[in-house]
């Protein structure tokens, strides 16, 4: 028999599941507890297509939900939640959370344009707080100049472009400091689309009107794939 765990006065026998509230079940292992949140908001976070989400209380409800915030001003980060919270911590000292912490970064997400100017997302806790977070980063996939979706060899696809010019990246009105000679994915007159296989992130620094710089992260393209998996009703792929 394993150790009793005792909570906020009561006590529970080794290997017993309560809920201290609604939002957490939680279990006695051999002196120690262990919980995990019931509402899974607490982990999952809106898509590339709510890129600014806000979490609200609804009337009668326990577990919190998303809204999309129109703002588009933060992009990177700014929405936290954080993974080891009192309730679930049970008394552990918010420093030793980062001890404890299991790291957690999903892929970023498709580009969301397929020509020009757009951003991807994804969800890590990769921090001293251990929270999940919602990062974003800018990316562009290839110019939307008018292209040859082939070239005069024959090939049916054209997988990656690079850039034959430096060019200035351009970001609401912004301009970027530094040229670049940047890779792109190519298109195909099979029906296939091609999109980014290996990128990199790297900080931008834009020069705006009246002087103001931003920087924004931006993902490069290393290599591209093409493959039949494509978006649905998407000329421009």
């Amino acid at each position: 028999e394993g150790d009793n765990c005792v909570f906020d006065g009561m006590i529970y026998r080794n290997g017993e599941t309560f809920q201290p509230s609604c939002k957490y079940q939680c279990t006695c292992r051999d002196g120690q507890i262990g919980c995990l949140p019931r509402c899974n908001l607490d982990l999952l976070l809106p898509g590339p297509d709510c890129p600014f989400p806000r979490k609200i209380e609804v009337p009668g409800e326990c577990c919190e939900k998303w809204i999309c915030d129109p703002k588009d001003e933060v992009i990177l980060g700014g929405f936290a939640m954080a993974a080891y919270r009192q309730e679930a911590t049970l008394g552990i000292d918010v420093s030793d959370s980062s001890a404890n912490c299991i790291e957690q970064t999903t892929e970023w997400s498709a580009c969301s344009k397929s020509c020009g100017m757009g951003f991807s997302t994804r969800v890590t806790n990769r921090n001293q707080q251990c929270e999940m977070v919602k990062q974003t980063r800018l990316c562009m996939i290839r110019p939307c100049e008018n292209e040859e979706p082939f070239d005069k060899k024959g090939k049916k696809c054209i997988r990656t472009k690079k850039s034959l010019k430096a060019v200035r990246f351009e970001y609401k009105n912004c301009t970027s400091v530094q040229t670049y000679k940047p890779r792109y994915c190519g298109l195909c007159n099979d029906g296939r689309c091609c999109t980014p296989h290996n990128t990199k992130t790297i900080q931008v620094e834009f020069r705006c009107p009246q002087g103001k710089v931003l920087k924004k992260p931006m993902m490069l393209i290393s290599t591209c794939v093409c493959h039949n998996n494509c978006p649905q009703s998407n000329n421009a792929f």
